[in-house]
C-alpha cells in the first residue's frame, strides 16, 4: 500500500538548506518559525479564521502566532480564564480587546485619580 503522508508540522531547521535542496511542497514542509511569523502578520479575526479551517493550525500555529502578534505590539494578553475551553478563541478575543482599547498610562493615589478619555486626554 502506497505510503500514507504524515500531518505534522515539519521540525524547525537549525541550519540553513544546501543550495541543491528543493522548495518545500507543501506549506506545512516550512520550518514551523516560519508558518508562525507569517501567521502573526495577520489580524487576530484572520487568526481564528485560519484555526477554524484547519485543524493543524488551530493545534499549534494559531496560538503561537497569536501570541507573537501581541508581543510585536507590545500586547500583554490575560490568562485563559477557567472554563474558556479553547485558547486560540480566548487570546484572539483578548487581542482583538487589546487592539481596539490600546493601554492608556495612567496614575492614581490614595488621594487623587487620573482619567484619560477615548481621545487620549
Amino acid at each position: 500500500p502506497p505510503r500514507r503522508r504524515s500531518r505534522r508540522l515539519a521540525p524547525a531547521a537549525t541550519a540553513a538548506p544546501s543550495p541543491d535542496t528543493p522548495p518545500p511542497a507543501r506549506l506545512l514542509d516550512l520550518p514551523t518559525e516560519l508558518l508562525v511569523r507569517a501567521l502573526s502578520r495577520c489580524d487576530p479575526a484572520d487568526i481564528a479564521r485560519v484555526a477554524a479551517v484547519s485543524l493543524l493550525f488551530h493545534a499549534s500555529l494559531a496560538l503561537e502566532g497569536i501570541r507573537l502578534w501581541a508581543q510585536e505590539r507590545g500586547f500583554e494578553l490575560p490568562a485563559q480564564p477557567e472554563g474558556e475551553s479553547c485558547a486560540v478563541r480566548w487570546l484572539c478575543f483578548a487581542a482583538l480587546l487589546c487592539e481596539s482599547n490600546p493601554p492608556a498610562r495612567a496614575a492614581a493615589g490614595e488621594r487623587h485619580s487620573v482619567f484619560i478619555d477615548g481621545e487620549g486626554r
